[in-house]
């Protein structure tokens, strides 16, 4: 894990927990940091491995350690970092961005669960991710560059294991996704979150990609700031 903090000097501490892929050099990462830096909050933006060995070791304990030594803080989560984020207690409030909480139900099937069992480490399944109009009409060619176009039976496996053990959202949470989602399930969100707890946007699998982010990005604000009943 890499962590990078913006703004030293805020009010508050906001850990966001990037997405699988995501780089802190990534223009459009680094555009909703600069989002929430401005609205006042020191931003501690989580960057995590590519390809983790263990679910729990490689994802969710560093990102559980970090956030020990934070007295108070928001948590905001992207993608696998919302699934990450599903896992972490003490939170003021919890904002997830297109959380990926199942895989899409058009990638799963038997040879996918039979595939996913093996642990093996050679990569050679589809990602499904390196598509811009499935992550987002403002994504760079340097972001698509970053997003392995195949991943390995382990990490099919690691990831479902954080599927199956993720704990219950809070029900103060708030969740943004797109209806168009093609990167992860959204009915797995549907069912996760209570339909007063979702707001839908326009676009593809990254809110901060879409080229109606700037009417978004307020109600984000909100939600991070005062959860749901800000929103």
């Amino acid at each position: 894990m890499q962590p990078r903090v913006t703004n030293e000097n805020g009010d508050a501490d906001l850990v966001f927990v990037l997405g699988w892929g995501n780089r802190h050099e990534h223009e459009n990462v680094d555009w909703l940091v600069g989002q929430f830096a401005d609205a006042g909050y020191r931003v501690h933006a989580l960057q995590i491995p590519v390809f983790p060995d263990d679910f729990y070791a490689d994802y969710v304990e560093p990102v559980r350690s970090y956030v020990a030594d934070l007295d108070e803080f928001r948590l905001a989560g992207h993608s696998t970092g919302g699934l990450i984020a599903a896992f972490l207690d003490g939170a003021e409030t919890t904002t997830y961005l297109s959380p990926w909480w199942d895989f899409p139900p058009e990638s799963k099937g038997a040879l996918f669960s039979l595939v996913s069992k093996l642990g093996l480490d050679a990569r050679f399944i589809p990602s499904g991710v390196d598509d811009r109009r499935a992550i987002g009409e403002l994504t760079t060619d340097r972001q698509l560059a970053a997003i392995p176009a195949k991943v390995s039976p382990r990490f099919v496996r690691e990831a479902r294991r954080g599927h199956r053990d993720r704990p219950a959202i809070d029900e103060d949470a708030v969740v943004f996704c797109s209806l168009r989602d093609q990167v992860v399930s959204v009915r797995a969100i549907g069912e996760a979150a209570d339909a007063d707890q979702i707001r839908i946007y326009e676009g593809g699998h990254e809110l901060f990609s879409s080229r109606r982010r700037d009417a978004y990005v307020d109600a984000v604000l909100r939600s991070v700031d005062g959860g749901l009943d800000a929103v």
